[in-house]
Formats: C-alpha cells, structure tokens, sequence
C-alpha cells in the first residue's frame, strides 16, 4: 500500500495548485509565464534525448494516428451534437502527444523504454506539425495572421527548448544528468503552471456567469472516458510484446502543452479538460505501478509462503496427499 500512496502523490498534487487558484484567481494575471515555464520543463525533457538512440517503428505511426484520431473524433462528435465547448475540450484533451515521464513509468515497470522515448518524439513532433492545420480548423479562425501565431508559439515552445538543448549538450556533455537532479524543481514548475491556470480559469468563470458549473463536471467526465480509451487504444493496436508499452505511449499525456495552446487559442475552461487528465492518467499510473509491485514481491517470496488454499475441497485434497507421502514414508 505505501507504493500506491507514492504514486498518488502526484496526481494529488493538482488540487493544491488548483485550490490556490481558486483562493487567489488574480495569479491569472501572470499568464504571460506560462510558455517561459513550459519552455524550461521542455528544455529539460531535451537534455536527455539522444538521436541516435531513437529507433521509430511501424506501430509508432499507428500511434500517431490514433493520437490524432481521438482528438478530431472526439472534436467532430461533440461539435455535432451541439455541443462546441466540450467539442473544443475533447480536442485539446485527445491530441495532446506523449508525456516525457512516459518512459520513466515504462522504466519502473520493466518495459521497452528505448520505445517509449522514440514515441514520444514522434508523438510531439507529429501532433505539433498537424497542429499547425488543425488549430484553425477547431477554431474557425483560419486567416493567416492566427496562422501565423501557431507556427510561432509552436516554434518557441518547442523549437527553441530543443535548440538550446542541443547546444548545452554539445559544450555541457554532463548537462544530460542535470534533469535528474533536478526532478523536484521541475515539479515545482508544474505546480506554478497549474496554479497560474487555475487562477486564469476562476477569473474567466467569475466574469462569465452565464457558463453553468455543470460544464466543469462535463469536461472532468469527457477527460476520464478518453484517457479510459487512449490507454485501452494503445494496447489494442499493436502486438501483444509492445502493448503495455504502447498503452502508456497513447494514454501518458503532455497535458502543460495542451494546457498552453488551450488557454492561448481558446479560453480557461477549454483548459480544465487537461488539467482533469492530469488527475485520471496518473491515478492509473499509480494503480499499475502498485499492481505491479505487488507481482514483483510475490514471486520474491519463498516457495512455502506462496502456497495458498483458497478453498475446502482444496485443503481435503491436500490433507490426504499428505497422508499417502506419510504412508508411503512409513
């Protein structure tokens, strides 16, 4: 049990941010951090990528598909059906690409984590190109001025963290082990984001009043069956020796990037639908990892303590085995 309440830490976690949000809604102003933030979590993640240690296979397009897949579906569904703000939620929920912790839940688990990292640079390089084309299509906005802007927010948050870590890289050798150091710093980052978007989406709630509470509890629920789908998705599409894996390359989320694109292309409450991912990825990161320990340290145990009678009949035929090697002893 400690192991799971571990892991449940970090999910945890967001309602600290998010209740300090809501007690103080005018760190909202401070919006303008949020991609120097993001920038650094990603300068982060960049350090420890190696290029010539990425190996892309096919099931990692199939992947890519599905991510993009679930985005637009779960768009076109809602948009249909009349419902434009949880249409908009469901799309920046479903096509945000794999998480960088990705590979570290794969490490813990014992997994093919040379996999895991090539997904995910697939997966976020793949989902920010297609963005550039989508974002407008979501949004209705497709002059080439908001064009403009995506490719340049793209570009910074994701190009820029990228070419500074290759030039750290190249004159720092040792900067790959600085993330590691560094991991309670990088969570205190998350935290701020979190906490500054959660003050941006009180301020948008409290100066809106026609946007009925309802409307959060629809979105935290759309967030729950997608991730219920993208973990299940992953496993199903590829062979069964990569499909814990791929689960966690489609279910693990890098929400602070949605999260981002969200609250700059649409408005706070589009952003409450990764904030709610956050929660529900890594409450199943925490059950798989509990689950997965507890197998680990069964089968450590000595072989007269996994012996188990589960039922009467079993215990009547283990007695008289007994007694006949007794007899047969005798």
């Amino acid at each position: 049990m400690n192991t799971m309440l571990k892991n449940l830490i970090r999910p945890g976690m967001i309602f600290i941010p998010f209740v300090l949000g809501a007690l103080f809604p005018d760190v909202g102003k401070l919006s303008f951090l949020i991609r120097w933030l993001l920038i650094v979590m990603f300068y982060m993640v960049c350090l420890q990528i190696k290029i010539r240690n990425l190996k892309p296979q096919k099931w990692h397009w199939y992947l890519l598909l599905a991510n993009l897949g679930i985005g637009l579906g779960g768009y076109y569904l809602f948009h249909f059906a009349g419902n434009e703000q949880l249409a908009l939620a469901a799309f920046f929920v479903g096509i945000t690409p794999t998480a960088n912790a990705a590979p570290v839940v794969m490490a813990f688990l014992n997994g093919r984590v040379a996999y895991v990292v090539s997904g995910f640079v697939i997966t976020n390089l793949g989902v920010s190109l297609s963005l550039v084309g989508l974002l407008p299509l979501v949004t209705g906005n497709t002059s080439m001025g908001f064009v403009a802007d995506i490719v340049k927010s793209l570009l910074l948050i994701i190009g820029l963290p990228a070419l500074l870590a290759l030039i750290t890289r190249r004159f720092f050798p040792d900067s790959t082990q600085w993330p590691g150091k560094c991991k309670t710093f990088s969570l205190f980052l998350w935290s701020c984001t979190l906490f500054i978007i959660a003050g941006e989406a009180f301020t948008f709630l409290e100066s809106n009043p026609h946007v009925s509470p309802m409307i959060i509890a629809e979105i935290a629920l759309v967030s729950m069956c997608i991730c219920i789908l993208n973990f299940w998705l992953g496993g199903f599409l590829v062979p069964h020796r990569i499909k814990r894996e791929s689960s966690q390359l489609l279910g693990q989320k890098n929400t602070t990037f949605t999260l981002y694109l969200a609250l700059t292309f649409v408005n706070p409450l589009i952003a409450m639908g990764p904030i709610f991912y956050v929660f529900w990825h890594n409450v199943w990161n925490a059950l798989q990892m509990f689950l997965y320990d507890r197998h680990r340290n069964q089968r450590a145990l000595p072989l007269h303590v996994k012996i188990r009678v589960r039922t009467a009949g079993q215990r009547r035929r283990r007695l008289k085995m007994l007694r006949r090697k007794r007899s047969h002893a005798i």
